[in-house]
């Protein structure tokens, strides 16, 4: 059962832009689609208008939550980070406006375990979303690790819902950059499709000789295509496996959670998801998954709600 429209929750990624027209309670009534932050550059207000002129012109001038590299230095406004460790329920305290009605999320920064700074935009949002409502029950309760496959993938270790540090890891970009732009992985015309057998079998060779750096295997790629061992069309898999083990087996002792058994929180779009899943499950530890597009409409709907409560306090 859903309720007149309440508010607009929008994930402004990199790539791609997600807009949802919502009741009080979160349920998403519609749902648009819009060009990423790295093309709206100069032109979100235009671009947000354009999207959501229906929406307010029938529904009145809602409040919009905004979260993603919206709020970047070359996003609408650019919304400052929290310095972790930080609870997610400090984003509320600190929402940046660029016009009336319309809320940007905050980012989070730390030093991460490799004593390097770091940076994440809409993930402290999904992660508000898991911990505050059904999605991932007692994530904010004790130690806990959450994996977020991603173009940046980010690990992320929390206590108690306070956020301690994180640590990014490019994996997702790195793929797709041997894939696309590289023939160690496959010829123009050979489609990247899941095969199952490769992705293990990267995923097996990722743990062989833990001493050598990934970028010396990298090349057995397309050996292991001419030598007729690996099947062209499984290789891009191949290397997913590969780098996906090789992200999990860095992690995890960065973490302290390289014991077999403890459980990964992987919050993500629900392939990529499954792929960690089935990754840290080989390595013995158990996965829950959350859907990461339930998780950052999730967080901007308390943070609505959090909003509506201080403004008719």
């Amino acid at each position: 059962m859903t309720g007149p429209a309440a508010y607009i929750a929008g994930d402004w990624g990199t790539s791609n832009l997600r807009l949802a027209l919502c009741d009080a309670d979160g349920q998403v009534l519609e749902l648009r689609k819009g060009p990423g932050a790295a093309e709206s550059r100069g032109k979100f207000a235009e671009i947000f208008d354009a999207l959501c002129s229906e929406w307010r012109v029938a529904q009145g001038e809602l409040p919009a939550l905004l979260c993603g590299m919206v709020g970047s230095a070359f996003g609408w406004r650019e919304a400052s980070y929290l310095t972790c460790p930080a609870q997610t329920q400090e984003l509320a305290d600190a929402l940046v406006s660029p016009r009336a009605n319309v809320y940007i999320v905050p980012g989070m920064k730390c030093t991460n375990p490799l004593g390097a700074p770091d940076v994440m935009r809409g993930e402290e949002t999904q992660i508000l979303g898991a911990t505050c409502g059904p999605l991932a029950p007692g994530l904010d309760v004790g130690k806990k690790l959450i994996c977020m496959p991603g173009t940046h993938t980010k690990w992320v270790l929390m206590y108690d819902g306070v956020v301690q540090e994180f640590l990014t890891v490019p994996t997702g970009e790195l793929f797709a950059l041997l894939s696309d732009h590289s023939v160690i992985v496959r010829d123009r015309e050979t489609p990247v499709a899941m095969h199952a057998a490769g992705f293990e079998r990267g995923l097996a060779e990722a743990r062989r000789h833990p001493e050598v750096p990934v970028l010396h295997k990298i090349f057995q790629a397309r050996t292991l295509r001419l030598d007729q061992q690996l099947a062209p069309e499984a290789a891009a898999s191949w290397m997913s496996g590969l780098l996906v083990g090789t992200d999990i087996d860095g992690a995890l002792p960065l973490f302290d959670a390289a014991g077999p058994g403890e459980t990964v929180h992987v919050i993500g779009a629900a392939e990529l998801a499954r792929a960690y899943v089935t990754a840290l499950a080989a390595r013995g530890h158990a996965a829950h998954p959350v859907d990461g597009g339930a998780a950052a409409f999730a967080g901007l709907g308390h943070l609505y709600r959090e909003l509506d409560r201080t403004e008719n306090a």
